[in-house]
């Protein structure tokens, strides 16, 4: 009888998302992941029992990834048109991580304010909105799901492939959407006191 072939959660979780980088997540499947570990589909099953215990493993693998990606540039200055810019080339970059992650079935809310402030760190970026718009909890939320929508749009043409704008064009018009938007919700919150 041959040696059982030991790989780990973590090997089997990285070459699924090589594979997922390469062909999508729609092509993620026991068999062709174990022929890219070398090993038969045993090893998958033992540690991840089935196809859908190892595709919630990625998908929380990969938004951890983007977790980073946008949590590195937070910390930047300009934090919040930085993370905006991370997103787009969140998208760029990682075209199929992005697919996986924002426009399949498994990014499903009832609304887009379901969205905000659902995700790991959105609370620090809506304390980070309301500080450099002088908007209220409730108004900086608001502008977080209309500058996630425009950056969103953006970002989804790259991921794909149809979208042709330059750095510069994006940071204006992500700035232009962040600046009107926030001036229509300080209005209104005026207008309320």
């Amino acid at each position: 009888m041959p040696p059982k072939i030991k790989i780990s959660e973590e090997e089997i979780l990285e070459e699924a998302i090589l594979l997922i980088r390469e062909k999508g997540y729609t092509n993620l499947n026991a068999r062709d992941l174990a022929k890219r570990l070398g090993c038969s589909v045993h090893p998958i099953f033992r540690a991840f029992l089935s196809m859908d215990g190892l595709k919630e493993a990625v998908y929380q693998k990969v938004e951890q990834i983007y977790n980073n990606k946008m949590i590195e540039a937070g910390k930047q200055e300009g934090g919040f048109l930085q993370m905006g810019l991370a997103y787009i080339d969140f998208a760029k970059r990682e075209r199929n991580l992005f697919q996986l992650l924002f426009m399949s079935e498994a990014f499903q809310k009832k609304s887009i304010m379901d969205i905000v402030g659902s995700t790991q760190g959105d609370d620090e970026v809506i304390a980070m909105i309301c500080q450099m718009s002088g908007l209220s909890k409730k108004g900086a939320k608001e502008l977080y799901a209309g500058i996630w929508l425009t950056t969103h749009g953006i970002a989804a043409m790259f991921a794909t492939n149809g979208c042709q704008y330059n750095d510069n064009e994006i940071k204006r018009l992500l700035d232009n959407s962040f600046m009107g938007l926030a001036m229509k919700l300080k209005k209104e919150e005026e207008k309320l006191k």
